[in-house]
C-alpha cells in the first residue's frame, strides 16, 4: 500500500469529518479542529487511501509515529489492510480502545496483538446536564464557588460571534503572556492552534464557544465542537485574577449549549496528559466514563 502523506488542509474538512463520524469511538485527538490546527506543530500528516476508504495519519516531528486510521472500522479485511500497510509488524499510538479490541478479535490466530494503556490519554466524559446545573450534594463545593463568584462580580455570558473573535484572540495573547507560553512548548503550540481556529472560525464545521465578561472585558472563554449528542470542549481559558472563573465559564457554556441543543447528553473534556493537578480537577467533576486510547503493537505470525 503506497500512500502520499501531506499536511491536512481546510479543504479536507468535509471529507475527513465524514470519515471521523464513521468511527465507533470518536476521540478528540482525531477530530478535525485538533488534527488541523496543531498539525504543523505536531508534524501531523494525512493520507487518504481510496481502496480502503480510510484516512491514515502519522506524526513526524521528531520520529515517525503512526496513528490509528480514520473511517469505517467495522469490516472484515483488517488482516489484509494492516499487512499491506505495515508488512509483518506495526506499532501505532493513540489507538481508540474500540478499534484496538476489534483488531485483537479480527487478528486472532493471524497475529500477536499487544495493547499498552496510557492513562494520560483517556478523555473524560461527563453528564452534560449535571455540569450545566451543578445540582445536588456532590457538586455543593463547586456550586458554592460559583455562587460566591456571582456575589463578587457582575458578569455576563455571551456565545462566540463574528464580532468578538478578534477580542478573544487578544485575550488569548494576553493569557499566554501572563502564563509564559514562550517558555512552555506545550502552551506555545496550543496558542498556535487556538489562533488558527479563531482566524478560520467559519471554515471549520460545528465549532461553538462562549465568553464571560466582567465590566465589559473578557474574563474567560471556551471553544468547543458539536458532534451528535456529544459536545467536546477543546479549549478553556480564564483570567486568574477572578476566582472560580474556570468553573463559571464551564457551567455557563454548558447551560447555554443544552438550551440551544437539547439533544446533547455528554460533554468530553479531553485528557489530563498525566498531570496530577489536572487529573484531580477533572476527577472532581465526577466523570461518567472515559474514551480510552492505547498503543498497539502487531506482529503477524
Amino acid at each position: 500500500m503506497h500512500l502520499n502523506f501531506r499536511e491536512i488542509t481546510l479543504e479536507d474538512a468535509a471529507g475527513y469529518i465524514s470519515h471521523w463520524n464513521m468511527c465507533t469511538q470518536r476521540t478528540s485527538d482525531y477530530c478535525f479542529p485538533i488534527i488541523w490546527s496543531l498539525g504543523s506543530d505536531y508534524g501531523t500528516k494525512v493520507a487518504y487511501d481510496e481502496s480502503t476508504d480510510l484516512y491514515w495519519l502519522h506524526q513526524d516531528k521528531n520520529a515517525l509515529t503512526d496513528l490509528a486510521p480514520v473511517g469505517r472500522w467495522q469490516r472484515e479485511d483488517w488482516p489484509e489492510i494492516l499487512r499491506s500497510r505495515f508488512g509483518k509488524s506495526a506499532k501505532l499510538y493513540l489507538v481508540p480502545e474500540k478499534l484496538a479490541d476489534l483488531w485483537q478479535a479480527e487478528l486472532k490466530g493471524i497475529a500477536e496483538v499487544s495493547m499498552t494503556e496510557d492513562r494520560g490519554t483517556w478523555e473524560y466524559l461527563y453528564d452534560i446536564h449535571a455540569l450545566a446545573s451543578l445540582a445536588g450534594n456532590r457538586y455543593m463545593k463547586k456550586r458554592n464557588r460559583v455562587n460566591q463568584f456571582r456575589k463578587n462580580y457582575d458578569y455576563t455570558f455571551e456565545p462566540v460571534t463574528d464580532e468578538i473573535l478578534a477580542e478573544i484572540s487578544d485575550f488569548q495573547y494576553s493569557w499566554c503572556q501572563v502564563n509564559r507560553c514562550g517558555s512552555n512548548v506545550g502552551l506555545l503550540q496550543e496558542n498556535h492552534g487556538i489562533q488558527k481556529i479563531l482566524q478560520n472560525w467559519h471554515r471549520i464545521p460545528n465549532l461553538c464557544g462562549g465568553v464571560i465578561r466582567i465590566k465589559g472585558d473578557i474574563a474567560a472563554y471556551t471553544i468547543g465542537e458539536l458532534t451528535g449528542d456529544m459536545l467536546i470542549v477543546h479549549y478553556e481559558k480564564a483570567s486568574l485574577e477572578y476566582g472560580a472563573a474556570y468553573q463559571v465559564i464551564n457551567m455557563e457554556f454548558l447551560r447555554h449549549m443544552t438550551e440551544e441543543h437539547p439533544e446533547l447528553v455528554t460533554v468530553n473534556r479531553e485528557e489530563d496528559m498525566n498531570d496530577a493537578g489536572l487529573r484531580a480537577a477533572k476527577m472532581s467533576y465526577m466523570p461518567c466514563g472515559f474514551l480510552k486510547e492505547c498503543s498497539v503493537e502487531i506482529r503477524f505470525l
